[in-house]
C-alpha cells in the first residue's frame, strides 16, 4: 500500500492523499507556542496484509535522539493488525537496508473490534548509530487491511535537539 512523503507543515500529500486528521502546529505572534511550535515530520502508512511496510527514508539530518509516535490521532484500523514490530533501519546506498533498532518489539496497534492504540518509541542516537538514508518499517502481525483513505497510520518523528 501506498506512504505520503514526509512533511514539516502538518499536510500530507501522496497516493492516497489525506488531509483530514492533520494536526495543526501553533504558533504565536512571538513564535512557537510550546511543544507544538517543535518541528516534527510526518507521514502517514496504510497498512494491508502482513507484510513489511516501510516509510520513505528521512529527509533531514539525523543530529541527535528521536521520539517516534505511531497513531496519536487513533484512525481507525479496519481490522485487527495484532502485534505490529516497528523497527529503525539504515542503509548505506538508499536500496539495501539492515535493522538498527527494534523500537517496539510488539505494539498492539488494534483494529477491527479492538480499540485503536497509540505507540510510542525512542530512537537513541548514541546506542544505535545513524546512517547515510534511513526510515521506519512496521511489520503487522494480522492483516490490518487498512487501504480506504481514511484507515492511515500517522506517523510522528520529533527530534529532541528540535531540527
Amino acid at each position: 500500500m501506498a506512504n505520503s512523503q514526509w512533511t514539516t507543515i502538518a499536510a500530507n500529500t501522496g497516493n492516497p492523499p489525506d488531509t483530514s486528521s492533520n494536526v495543526s502546529i501553533v504558533q504565536t505572534a512571538t513564535g512557537a507556542s510550546g511543544i507544538n511550535g517543535y518541528v516534527r515530520h510526518e507521514c502517514l502508512m496504510w497498512l494491508d496484509g502482513t507484510s513489511k511496510h516501510v516509510t520513505p527514508s528521512f529527509n533531514w539530518a539525523i543530529n541527535g535522539n528521536f521520539s517516534v509516535m505511531l497513531n496519536a490521532t487513533l484512525n481507525d484500523i479496519t481490522a485487527d493488525a495484532d502485534n505490529v514490530d516497528v523497527d529503525i533501519e539504515g542503509s548505506v546506498d538508499g536500496t539495501n537496508y539492515i535493522k538498527l533498532y527494534d523500537l517496539i518489539a510488539a505494539w498492539n496497534a488494534g483494529g477491527g473490534s479492538e480499540d485503536e492504540v497509540i505507540g510510542s518509541g525512542i530512537y537513541d542516537f548514541e546506542s544505535y548509530g545513524v546512517m547515510p538514508y534511513m526510515r521506519i518499517a512496521l511489520t503487522p502481525g494480522g492483516d490490518a487491511n487498512c487501504t480506504a483513505v481514511a484507515n492511515n497510520i500517522k506517523i510522528n518523528v520529533f527530534m529532541h535537539n528540535n531540527t
